[in-house]
């Protein structure tokens, strides 16, 4: 007990970022998309896998990422990470075997203490307890699967309690500093960009996942895939739909001139002469049913993104967040921002203007109303203000 108080002391005053834990030598990436579980242990029984002394842990690790994606509806970046983690483990797991800092043989299970090292050994690395939490949430959630599938005897966390972490208030803007991002915009896809991550409370995922379909301006709303692929539908404002319509017609436009530019460059080559070969064959006009071409180009639209990059393709969460570090610098905004910090504030400036915590926890898509607690906190100005309006109305009718 003594021992295993030192260890929990241990991981509670746990810092850094897993990042640059640089003590593992990365194995070959596993791939998300795995066959069953049957097939990953090579048509051998479950029995019989565990009875052979080759047993590794790495072979259990693909069937894993398949079930949370697959049976938990897991997102692929929380399937990502998870892959990360275990691998960071596993790798460090074979390591000591093979140095003999441990005492498991090939092909045991590590122990409980040998866990606890692991994340102990974490804290050398520099690492954030938030991190530390996260690598032990990996870590259960794996070896408790490993047990419920019949794969390993015992769970080596099984009854551990979780360190308890600090939670801290998170960054939000004031609405005197989202004004001045809003006033260094210079495209009109950056202002449409943050009108939906502050009008809308998306987050970047959200964001990026968006098609052109999604959108109804004529009702004033979008439909969105937050965690898990939960599709929720959102309220727009009118600065939203203002930003998102002169958006659409600067899209418009452009591709109208690239298709000018297309058909200017194929008139100029019907004068030239042409190069010797077969012959073009003409194009025949194609029959075809109205409904199957008008479903085709529904797909179409539907795949379609609302916001791409110049390469026309999907724009990507990284470039979200550089166009928001750097509106951020060019506002003069001095906090450390992302784009997450458009959400928080976005949930903040709700409540504090008298929103029901329970239609915040709606729009903001949480599966849990404790995870949407965390923005009841208010600045000392509104504080202020709300008990200096309540004191008016002390003693009256008494």
């Amino acid at each position: 007990m003594l021992a295993l108080s030192v260890y929990m002391c241990m991981i509670y005053a746990m810092t850094g970022q897993l990042n640059n834990y640089s003590g593992l030598t990365p194995i070959s990436p596993i791939s998300i998309s795995t066959p069953r579980l049957a097939n990953s242990l090579g048509g051998q029984s479950m029995a019989n896998k565990i009875a052979s002394s080759e047993t590794n842990l790495v072979l259990f690790l693909a069937p894993y990422l398949e079930h949370i994606k697959a049976e938990r509806s897991l997102s692929l970046n929380t399937v990502i990470s998870y892959q990360r983690d275990l691998t960071f483990f596993t790798n460090w797991f074979k390591l000591e075997q093979q140095s003999g800092r441990i005492s498991s043989r090939a092909g045991t299970m590590p122990t409980r203490g040998e866990v606890l090292r692991y994340l102990s050994s974490l804290k050398a690395k520099g690492q954030q307890p938030a991190s530390v939490t996260r690598m032990l949430a990996s870590l259960r959630g794996w070896f408790g699967w490993l047990k419920d599938m019949h794969l390993v005897e015992k769970d080596p966390l099984e009854h551990f309690e979780n360190p308890h972490r600090i939670k801290k208030l998170p960054q939000v803007l004031t609405t005197a500093e989202i004004s001045l991002l809003f006033a260094v915009t210079s495209t009109a896809r950056e202002k449409a960009i943050l009108e939906l991550m502050y009008g809308c409370g998306l987050r970047v995922s959200e964001l990026v996942g968006l098609n052109i379909s999604d959108l109804n301006i004529a009702q004033g709303y979008i439909k969105c895939f937050g965690k898990g692929s939960k599709e929720r539908i959102v309220p727009v404002g009118k600065e939203a739909i203002a930003a998102l319509a002169i958006y659409r017609n600067e899209i418009e436009e452009l591709n109208q001139a690239k298709v000018l530019q297309a058909q200017l460059l194929r008139e100029a080559n019907l004068g030239k002469p042409r190069k010797r070969g077969r012959p073009r064959k003409e194009m025949q006009p194609v029959v075809a049913n109205s409904k199957i071409i008008a479903s085709r180009s529904r797909r179409a639209v539907k795949e379609e993104p609302l916001f791409k990059d110049e390469q026309g393709q999907r724009l990507s969460r990284l470039v979200v967040w550089q166009i928001v570090k750097r509106l951020s610098q060019k506002a003069g905004i001095i906090k450390s921002i992302s784009p997450h910090t458009l959400r928080h504030s976005f949930a903040t400036h709700l409540l504090e203007n008298g929103a029901d915590l329970r239609a915040v926890q709606e729009l903001l898509g949480h599966a849990n109303l404790v995870t949407t607690q965390l923005y009841t906190h208010v600045s000392r100005a509104h504080l202020k203000s709300a008990y200096t309006q309540a004191q008016l109305n002390f003693g009256v009718g008494l």
